[in-house]
């Protein structure tokens, strides 16, 4: 990707340059650096910029940035440590502090501390948004409290959007209650009718639980709406080259020896699982026809 962050921090402050390139609209530089690294996973320099700042001189912008930045990464211990920090400087903290928090317990399992969390809003004189209400449900499906969840969502004085319904979605299929999971995933499909995951997602429900023609039938329902599967992709950096592969596709220059190669790949774990597994018989005709899968 050429500079790096550190190379362009480092660039940018040499021979008296100031941090004005990292500035967001409405942060301090300081701020946005701790964004930055943080979003690219460099805590520590994170840190050290945080760290630099003194607290007199500190906001609730920056601690939400470096609070946020640790819950992203899962250390769901740090980013509460630092909160307390926050309280003992004196900062008071806002919606967006709380959304960090909430993000935090969501990683780290923590029912009873989300909890307190997101009753602090009110408390404090904030109305919860509906992405706290979206995280709030997510902690809780994580946890399995999925009876809790969809409650927590019925009784709700805002309309659920799809974020809540799937994280619950996920959280039902996880924890196998696949019942609530066709209540939510019916849902999803009324909010968004021509999103193609949606009746998928639902089609992947009732395949868990055997129901072939239910899942079949969501397959049909697509068709009958116009609905089409985004074909999925990735995307591999080889030598500096970004490359965009999609599924099925045919129209990269190299697709043809990509294939070949996939088709070997293949071949060498289905050969490696018979081998092992001595199930069946190297020459079985149905190895072949799979490997045309591709």
């Amino acid at each position: 990707m050429g500079l790096n962050i550190q190379e362009a921090h480092a660039f940018s402050t040499k021979d008296g340059f100031s941090l004005d390139v990292f500035v967001v609209e409405g942060w301090p530089n300081e701020t946005s650096l701790v964004d930055m690294y943080a979003k690219c996973g460099a805590i520590e320099e994170a840190l050290l910029v945080f760290r630099g700042v003194s607290k007199s001189q500190s906001d609730v912008l920056i601690w939400n940035a470096m609070i946020g930045g640790l819950a992203m990464h899962g250390l769901v211990e740090e980013s509460l440590k630092l909160f307390r920090e926050m309280q003992i400087a004196g900062v008071v903290p806002d919606e967006v502090t709380y959304l960090c928090l909430l993000a935090a317990c969501a990683h780290g399992g923590l029912v009873k501390e989300a909890w307190y969390f997101f009753e602090s809003l009110s408390k404090c004189g904030m109305t919860p948004t509906s992405e706290h209400c979206a995280c709030m449900v997510d902690v809780l499906a994580r946890a399995g409290q999925l009876t809790t969840a969809y409650q927590f969502i019925c009784q709700m004085p805002i309309e659920p959007t799809a974020s809540m319904l799937g994280a619950l979605l996920s959280g039902c299929i996880n924890h196998r209650n696949l019942a609530l999971a066709e209540i939510v995933g019916r849902k999803l499909i009324e909010l968004e009718p021509n999103h193609d995951g949606r009746y998928i997602g639902l089609s992947n429900v009732y395949a868990v639980d055997k129901r072939w023609d239910d899942a079949r039938s969501m397959r049909e329902a697509m068709e009958k709406r116009g609905v089409k599967k985004s074909p999925g992709f990735s995307f591999v950096e080889i030598a500096g080259i970004l490359h965009r592969f999609i599924a099925h596709d045919k129209s990269h220059y190299d697709s043809e020896e990509t294939y070949s190669m996939l088709n070997f790949v293949v071949y060498q774990m289905k050969f490696s699982c018979l081998k092992d597994n001595h199930e069946r018989s190297l020459n079985d005709t149905s190895m072949e026809d799979d490997l045309h899968l591709f």
